[in-house]
């Protein structure tokens, strides 16, 4: 029952599965009319169907198996005072599994940090538009309105860092507020300008934007070239990796 603890501090761990497991165990063994041939040891056996579900349940630290053995023998070893051999080997065995624990524990973070970076990436990658020329356009529109959305869903983290550094906003929803205050008064909704041809570049493409002349290079011009990258999503799709100022005029 110590491991029921370990499955108390993991966020991924399901604490009914050992408790459904033992009663599925029992439910079988009732209907089955087994429980008349075991003779007492139904309970025994659902208990050792709850003990698998949670070796199951903690297989992701397999230290934990050692660390609740190691506990029980401690504690074992402590109701034995003044005998004192038994709890000295618990102690050991205890300190022992509870080092391996940690580092065991620290490796899963890790894993669980990396699927986690790697989800987002993917995620943020199928956030963008479908050709660079609306890069501008969401950038124009977002500061114009006064709405973050269109410009903050395309920033890559370098981007979206620049923007911070160039505006001294805490955030981006600030940033394209500070940004709106630099706008005219009665501008224009912007507009994409249309590009021909049909030519499909390659995800890595990296496009740079002039967006000096437009509303955003008029409000930043620290920001006002952009450069627009094609991302690993299998539907094209474009967002900002990096911004630039804008050249001043000979």
């Amino acid at each position: 029952m110590l491991l029921y603890v370990f499955l108390a501090f993991d966020d991924q761990a399901r604490f009914w599965v050992p408790l459904a497991a033992g009663l599925v165990v029992l439910v079988l063994l009732a209907l089955l009319r087994l429980d008349r041939l075991l003779k007492g040891w139904t309970w025994h056996i659902a208990g050792l169907a709850l003990l698998a579900g949670l070796v199951y349940e903690t297989a992701g630290n397999a230290w934990a198996w050692a660390l609740a053995a190691s506990t029980g023998v401690l504690v074992a070893g402590l109701l034995r005072l003044p005998r004192w051999q038994l709890a000295a080997i618990g102690a050991g065995l205890f300190v022992l599994s509870f080092v391996g624990y940690q580092f065991r524990a620290a490796e899963v973070r890790q894993q669980e940090d990396q699927v986690a970076q790697q989800a987002g990436d993917e995620m943020r990658q199928a956030l963008g538009v479908s050709r660079p020329a609306l890069v501008l356009l969401n950038l124009d529109r977002g500061i114009r309105d006064a709405d973050p959305d269109p410009v903050c869903r395309l920033l890559d983290p370098q981007a979206g860092t620049q923007l911070l550094q160039a505006t001294g906003a805490p955030t981006c929803e600030a940033a394209v507020a500070s940004l709106h205050a630099a706008v005219p008064a009665g501008s224009p909704d912007p507009t994409a300008q249309r590009t021909s041809g049909t030519q499909t570049l390659p995800p890595g493409t990296v496009v740079p934007l002039d967006a000096c002349t437009g509303l955003w290079g008029r409000a930043a011009p620290a920001l006002g070239t952009v450069d627009a990258v094609r991302t690993e999503a299998p539907k094209e799709t474009w967002r900002i990796t990096a911004f630039h100022a804008c050249t001043p005029p000979a």
